[in-house]
């Protein structure tokens, strides 16, 4: 199937919407576009050109993917593409012209017997037409994101998101067939050896089709949807040509495993699995980083403000989240999964000889016989495997016991991550990551005077006065002449929530200096309210009103403040 390709668009769109923007890129983008193009092709015909077999041409091949990702990523990081093109959408077809490109090259280099001979456009429009369902669940998600966004705005994103997972898997199956060059198995004595055996094992299937892509070429069988009527079989026209009615029928029994072990279920189980990680532990796991991260200030510039390296970690990490989980996690279920229904095929026929025969003659004609695959075991190793059942059939109970037993402990796993945040705050993750923050802060601050000014700013406006206070007088030391120093403190030691932090009476010695210093409608409105709380009304009118006079003339915010400001004052100086 294409499950490389979705995994990569997945990595795609999280590159495309979460990398940090930047500065426009000064060079001709048309130009260096076509140029980056021109080398993406000259990459993937060194790369496959140098395949002297199938083996080799396929596990190349897989590369592309992978290295399209790369060129993806110079396309957001280097040439800033996100920056002008907005939308979801433009990264499916940058990503995908990458893959397009590299079909067009492979056509006239394809190694695969049953795939060589295409003409490049056939082959082109073949691997499009393969690839389309992939595309599919991206568009209809993103599509039904924005109406939902709309309809439920007060839904939680998770929510909406898990809607959308069940609406594509129950409706995407019946779409893909009709996307898919596919055509209805004709009526025959074929036809009907399959739905006696689908109707022996009491499987229901909406239809049951010829799947045509590369003309029908491709040695391949699979079946798609959750329900009944939208579940289909699909046999390519190759693999029954090439195989006898027993091989045709272990085959089917195969795909029957699938169904009656429900792995098409636990596949949905399995990406709300990622819904959950996505949305209830990489919260935790993030704060868990900060936190413990030893030198955070290397994410500060000098001015105390954010790089952009916190952000392209967290992306990192999140493409990381997903490679992690989607390739290696879910790859062994996938991988015991396709055990499973070889097991049932032997099961339900009482002999693996049938399911052998067909994937020996798929070996032969393909070529692939040790193809790796992280979703599949290799064909040698599913011979060797069925080989083993027929003299151990016990072993057969313990795969369905494992497997059993893995399932379940994934499904305790979902529920303890889904309580993750809560943990998180009970361990006080949060706290501690603002805390090694702010000491990676003080470090980054050192003894400079503005910087010790900007990060007590900063903790003053998150109502944290006592650290702002010490900050504050730590600048102070270094720089006693300054204004701003002189009156933030102040304002400070006036307007602290908690009683024991003020201190009105230095606070008017601390403003009378810093407007001595300097004459601004901030310092001369800070001398105000230290004149005021000191019971000196008249000069807290007087210094008001100067406040007032000096914002009319300079393009202050909020002129109006000044002047209730100084009617407040003015108000209780002319009050007995």
């Amino acid at each position: 199937m294409f499950y490389d390709e979705v995994i990569y668009l997945f990595l795609a769109l999280i590159l495309w919407g979460a990398w940090p923007d930047g500065p426009a890129p000064s060079w001709p983008l048309p130009l260096v576009f076509v140029l980056k193009d021109l080398l993406w092709v000259v990459l993937v015909w060194g790369l496959l050109s140098g395949a002297r077999e199938a083996l080799s041409f396929f596990q190349r091949q897989r590369l592309i993917p992978k290295l399209a990702l790369v060129f993806f990523l110079a396309d957001v990081a280097l040439l800033r593409l996100p920056r002008v093109l907005h939308g979801d959408l433009w990264a499916l077809l940058f990503y995908g012209q990458y893959l397009a490109l590299s079909w067009l090259v492979a056509a006239p280099l394809e190694k695969r017997a049953h795939l060589a001979g295409l003409p490049p456009v056939r082959y082109l429009l073949s691997q499009l037409r393969f690839f389309l369902p992939a595309l599919i669940p991206w568009l209809a998600a993103l599509a039904l994101w924005d109406l939902l966004e709309k309809a439920f705005p007060q839904a939680p994103e998770a929510l909406l998101w898990s809607g959308i997972l069940v609406l594509v898997a129950l409706f995407f199956p019946a779409l893909a067939v009709r996307l898919w060059p596919t055509r209805r198995l004709p009526p025959g004595e074929v036809r009907q050896r399959i739905e006696t055996f689908l109707a022996r094992e009491g499987v229901r299937v909406g239809e049951i089709y010829l799947w045509l892509p590369f003309e029908g070429r491709l040695l391949t069988a699979g079946v798609v949807g959750l329900l009944y009527p939208w579940r289909y079989l699909l046999i390519s026209p190759a693999l029954m040509a090439f195989l006898t009615e027993e091989e045709l029928l272990a085959v089917v029994a195969h795909e029957v495993g699938h169904l009656k072990r429900r792995h098409l279920l636990w596949l949905l189980v399995f990406l709300f699995g990622f819904f959950v990680l996505a949305y209830r532990g990489l919260e935790p796991l993030w704060l868990a980083f900060l936190a413990f991260f030893p030198r955070p200030e290397i994410f500060l510039s000098r001015n105390l403000s954010l790089t952009p390296w916190p952000e392209i970690l967290l992306v990192g990490f999140l493409l990381l989240l997903v490679v992690l989980y989607f390739r290696y996690f879910l790859g062994y279920f996938l991988r015991q999964f396709e055990r499973q229904a070889d097991l049932h095929a032997f099961e339900s026929l009482g002999s693996a000889r049938g399911l052998r025969q067909a994937l020996e003659k798929v070996a032969a004609l393909s070529r692939l016989r040790q193809a790796p695959s992280w979703h599949h075991y290799s064909l040698a190793e599913r011979l060797q495997f069925l080989e083993e059942v027929e003299r151990q059939p016990e072993l057969a109970r313990r795969h369905h016991l494992r497997l059993r037993r893995y399932l379940f402990l994934f499904l305790g796993a979902l529920i303890l991550l889904s309580l993750a945040p809560e943990v998180a705050r009970h361990a006080g993750l949060q706290e501690r990551a603002l805390s090694n923050l702010k000491e990676g802060l003080l470090r980054r601050a050192g003894a400079d005077p503005e910087l010790l000014r900007a990060f007590a700013d900063y903790l003053l406006s998150q109502g944290q006065a006592a650290e702002a206070l010490t900050l504050y007088e730590k600048a102070l030391e270094a720089a006693p002449e300054d204004p701003w120093i002189l009156n933030n403190l102040a304002w400070t030691l006036l307007t602290a929530q908690e009683p024991s932090l003020r201190d009105p009476q230095r606070a008017l010695r601390l403003a009378q200096k810093a407007a001595s210093l300097r004459s601004t409608p901030e310092i001369l409105d800070t001398l105000a309210e230290a004149y005021f709380q000191n019971g000196l009304a008249e000069k807290a009118c007087q210094a008001a009103e100067e406040a007032l006079k000096l914002s009319q003339k300079l393009p202050v915010r909020h002129p109006d403040y000044y002047r209730r400001r100084k009617e407040k004052f003015c108000h209780a100086a002319a009050t007995p």
